[in-house]
């Protein structure tokens, strides 16, 4: 009896934990993350700047030389981190460079962080 008692206990309070953690997420969300994930990886090594600049926009905060963190333009806290290719030339020159003749070298994978204010 006690065994038979003690047996529903534990599955009144252990049974509501394992169905919770099998809840779905709101599929609003879920798309509208999706969209921006692949929003955000659409741009790849090998694109120009101009092509970044058309999904992202630069990060706040200090950046010395050209910026390297971008952040989406249609979320504020989607950002990656941008390599350029010199092409020859030296870092301090990339300013210089157009942006349809400036090439992405290396791209991070989108990553979440809050915003910086100047």
């Amino acid at each position: 009896m006690n065994r038979c008692f003690l047996m529903i206990i534990c599955s009144v309070l252990i049974l509501p934990g394992l169905t919770s953690s099998s809840r779905q997420t709101d599929p609003n969300h879920d798309k509208w993350l999706q969209e921006r994930y692949v929003e955000a990886t659409s741009i790849k090594e090998g694109m120009t700047r101009a092509d970044l600049l058309k999904v992202f926009r630069m990060d706040g905060g200090l950046q010395l030389h050209l910026p390297t963190r971008y952040v989406l333009k249609s979320s504020n806290l989607i950002k990656v981190d941008v390599e350029f290719d010199a092409m020859g030339g030296s870092e301090e020159n990339l300013r210089s460079v157009p942006d349809d003749k400036l090439n992405i070298k290396r791209i991070s994978k989108p990553y979440v962080e809050p915003g910086f204010l100047d």
